[in-house]
């Protein structure tokens, strides 16, 4: 039985290479058909040979075909199409043939038609066989739009485009489609090649006659996965015919096993690197990035009379962005007033960007920013502060970067620091903060970044 499989396969694989002999022929013999002849010349004859050379090299073709057939690889209703069409082909050959016997009178008007059937047979035979081979996008998917659109391609129909990523499911939004496109037609319930079925997740990792198909956490050991990334050319290669996965589509694969193939996890729950990252926001407009704070807060945005109000209190406001109502605010005065505080106190949720530094701040001015619960960015350099002043910074638990260079703060200040868990970098170079006691802090300060100034 196997060696029968693959006899028919090696005969079967030849035609690619016979088909390009009756289209030559074909075409060739509908061209000197159109000259005027006598039937008894020897011009005649030599076309009558190359019209039964035309559908002899078209029984042959379709035979050759018939046994690619038979390994089973091959969509049922595309190869069923290819397949008639390719035999009416043969038999509008043969009429050709006969039509040109010399004991035959046919009226002219009956070898053109046969000869625009002939014609438009060959267009619609190569287009399915193309197709079967190359997927059924492969003629139009680099197409001007509007031919495309014409020939009913859907430009982009295997992507998606969510905004929202954590409302994402890996398998349900991602992996299945994917498994739909590929596998699907020829892993189902009617015809499930190798007996895997694809169509529901029970058969899916219970797998066909070779084992499981989906081993979770483990991508090598996966059946379906170890059959889509073989060589092409290797005959358990998936999916056989049609566009194989790209390298995008088997990185997902490949993360979605090794991270436990469950079915109803969000990608958002997901580890990721940076390839996973960049595959998700270019294949499919998933941002999946750690983000600052400050991009995950949702405010209405505030008024122009709020800027006017912040400007008359020399503040220079902007929004972070168009799609951000939150503020960057900076002092451009050179002594900032408890009623400038004041104001900023009306707008405290909505800063996050805060620069204070050259602005002459007292001690006991700073009550204000522990009202700012949506600050990342704190600059206060260059203000004789103390570390007793700056207590309510510990209360800012989203505070990602704080500027204290050239203060009067001292060693204190670590104990209000290691209390800000989102705290990344810190900058205290000209303070009282001494060598030997930045140095004492050891790994207390955990990932912090701190830029003192000291080698």
């Amino acid at each position: 039985m196997i060696y029968s499989l693959e006899l028919s396969t090696f005969f079967g694989r030849l035609h690619p290479l016979i088909i390009h002999l009756p289209i030559g022929f074909l075409i060739l013999a509908v061209l000197l058909s159109s000259w005027k002849m006598k039937p008894n010349s020897n011009f005649y004859k030599g076309v009558q040979i190359i019209w039964l050379l035309s559908c002899m090299s078209a029984l042959f073709a379709a035979i050759a075909g018939w046994l690619l057939a038979q390994n089973g690889y091959y969509i049922e209703q595309a190869l069923k199409q290819h397949q008639w069409t390719g035999i009416l082909l043969v038999v509008f050959s043969f009429v050709g043939w006969i039509f040109h016997l010399s004991h035959f009178k046919i009226p002219q008007y009956l070898k053109r038609v046969n000869q625009g059937l002939i014609l438009i047979f060959l267009i619609v035979v190569g287009h399915l066989g193309g197709s079967l081979t190359h997927g059924e996008n492969y003629l139009f998917e680099f197409a001007p739009k509007p031919l495309a659109k014409l020939m009913g391609s859907e430009e982009g129909s295997e992507k998606i485009k969510i905004n929202a990523p954590d409302s994402v499911q890996i398998y349900e939004d991602l992996i299945q489609p994917l498994f739909t496109s590929k596998c699907i037609a020829c892993h189902n319930e009617e015809l499930s090649r190798g007996g895997l079925d694809m169509t529901t997740t029970k058969s899916l990792f219970a797998g066909g006659l070779s084992g499981p198909g989906i081993t979770p956490f483990s991508a090598k050991k996966s059946l379906i996965f170890k059959r889509v990334t073989l060589p092409q050319n290797k005959m358990q290669f998936m999916p056989p015919t049609g566009i194989p996965m790209t390298y995008e589509e088997l990185q997902l694969l490949e993360w979605w096993i090794n991270e436990g193939a469950d079915l109803n996890t969000y990608i958002t729950d997901l580890s990721t690197n940076s390839k996973i990252e960049t595959l998700l926001l270019t294949n499919f407009g998933l941002d999946i990035r750690p983000k600052p704070w400050y991009e995950k807060i949702k405010l209405n945005p505030i008024d122009s009379l709020a800027f006017q109000e912040l400007e008359n209190h020399q503040f220079n406001a902007r929004f972070l962005s168009v799609e951000n109502p939150l503020l960057d605010i900076r002092f451009t005065g050179t002594q900032i007033k408890n009623s400038d505080l004041q104001v900023l106190a009306r707008y405290a949720s909505y800063i996050t960007w805060l620069n204070l530094s050259d602005s002459a701040l007292k001690d006991k001015n700073l009550e204000v920013l522990a009202q700012m619960e949506n600050l990342t960015r704190l600059s206060l350099q260059n203000n004789a502060l103390t570390t007793e002043t700056l207590a309510p910074i510990q209360n800012l638990q989203h505070l990602e970067i704080l500027n204290i260079y050239n203060t009067e703060i001292d060693h204190e200040i670590f104990n209000y620091l290691i209390k800000i868990k989102s705290l990344k970098k810190v900058f205290l170079w000209d303070t009282q903060i001494t060598p030997a006691e930045l140095k004492a802090q050891g790994s207390s300060l955990g990932a912090i970044e701190i830029i003192s100034g000291y080698n």
